[in-house]
């Protein structure tokens, strides 16, 4: 009787134990993300890093990924502007950033990061192309074998990493639901080796990265394949750290 005793106490002792154990992993993952959107620079990022209002007017640069396409970058009326364009439909995907766009200068793990987009020409319409943000570890790695998350407003968020040489690119979160042709202005807090993504205050998704490098980050436009034209313009890159 003692024994059947000892053997139930036992059961319920390391039931009790689990049943703590999974509560407390379930506390620890559950984030606010309203509140933490809201105190994220008074609880967590208190330390102004580099940021870019695009106010300077910066002349125009003309480059030429193929004989047949031209991009073009520029700052200017309060913007940082990439643009690709071609007589032809295009004949391949274009994906291109610029030296303005991207801030090499903030390297950090943990962040609260803003940066708004807007896709202001779209040629053919729904099908010329789109404009993109991302943050990876490429500095320190170097092209091509970087790894971190990128989005594309209005249609996709990415994570991605190389693998045997090619770049694999693994969907985290659908964004068909953002109007990739409005101003969207995007938080990026990261916390812990996750991020929170927010478009224009509303949380849209998080996702656990896998990275332990310190990431940048840099943006751009991509023109389809069979596109004409796709013109993108950022604004208000602002950075903070623990």
């Amino acid at each position: 009787m003692k024994v059947k005793k000892l053997l139930v106490f036992l059961v319920l002792l390391i039931l009790g134990s689990l049943s703590y154990a999974v509560y407390a992993q379930e506390e620890d993952s559950i984030i606010n993300t309203k509140h933490l959107l809201e105190t994220a620079d008074t609880d967590y990022f208190v330390y102004e890093g580099f940021g870019h209002d695009f106010t300077e007017n910066q002349g125009y640069v003309n480059e030429f990924p193929n004989p047949l396409t031209l991009h073009q970058y520029y700052i200017y009326d309060g913007v940082g502007t990439d643009l690709l364009m071609t007589i032809n439909p295009s004949e391949e995907k274009i994906h291109t950033t610029n030296k303005r766009l991207k801030f090499d200068q903030f390297r950090a793990r943990e962040f609260h990061v803003t940066y708004s987009v807007e896709r202001t020409e779209n040629i053919p319409d729904e099908e010329g192309g789109i404009c993109w943000i991302r943050y990876s570890n490429v500095i320190l790695t170097g092209a091509g074998k970087e790894s971190g998350l990128i989005i594309y407003p209005g249609d996709q968020a990415y994570l991605f990493r190389p693998v045997d040489g090619e770049m694999v690119y693994e969907p985290v979160a659908d964004l068909s639901g953002l109007n990739a042709d409005r101003l969207i202005k995007f938080d990026f807090i990261r916390l812990d080796g996750t991020v929170y993504v927010y478009a224009n205050e509303k949380f849209v998704f998080s996702v656990k990265d896998n990275i332990n490098d310190h990431v940048s980050f840099e943006a751009g436009a991509e023109l389809f394949e069979g596109g004409n034209r796709v013109h993108c313009t950022f604004d208000d890159f602002t950075i903070k750290m623990r």
